[in-house]
């Protein structure tokens, strides 16, 4: 279960928004209490995707517009801003401009590379003709081997 604020699910669709049609990327700071995260913060990031920062050769045919690209020196800024506050990186959010918030082949390979166990929330953002739609959120079974959707519970800011 994902306990989220209104503030970070409205702090997620503003940066999908500002972003558009390109994809954004941040991460999710909070704690993990067995199988509930609790979301308190998100550190936006900046979409780093060129081709040659593709895992694959075929990388190359796409653009911002439906890849992203999560700097590790990003991610331990991330790290740093949250163990700062006694916090923790507990997720990843992304966008799916003009696309349904469901995590593509390539998310998956994405997600299998961060890691981040079995509890590590995956936020997908959709955006369509530039505004924020529906936004759902994913786990890692616990092989790492496919996303299984994930409950989310909205509380007040």
């Amino acid at each position: 279960m994902i306990v989220l604020p209104d503030r970070i699910r409205n702090a997620i669709a503003r940066h999908a928004e500002e972003t558009y049609p390109d994809e954004c990327v941040g991460l999710i700071l909070g704690r993990i209490d067995g199988a509930r995260t609790e979301v308190e913060d998100v550190f936006a990031a900046p979409n780093r995707w060129t081709p040659e920062a593709g895992l694959t050769p075929a990388d190359a045919e796409h653009s911002l517009r439906d890849r992203f690209y999560l700097d590790p020196r990003d991610y331990l800024r991330a790290e740093r801003a949250a163990r700062e506050r006694g916090l923790d990186v507990v997720g990843c959010y992304h966008s799916h401009p003009d696309h349904p918030a469901v995590p593509s082949p390539r998310d998956l390979t994405g997600a299998q590379g961060i890691g981040g166990g079995s509890h590590f929330a995956f936020l997908i953002q959709s955006v369509r003709e530039g505004r924020a739609a529906e936004l759902t959120a994913w786990t890692l079974d616990d092989d790492g081997a496919r996303f299984v959707s994930e409950e989310t519970v909205r509380c007040p800011p």
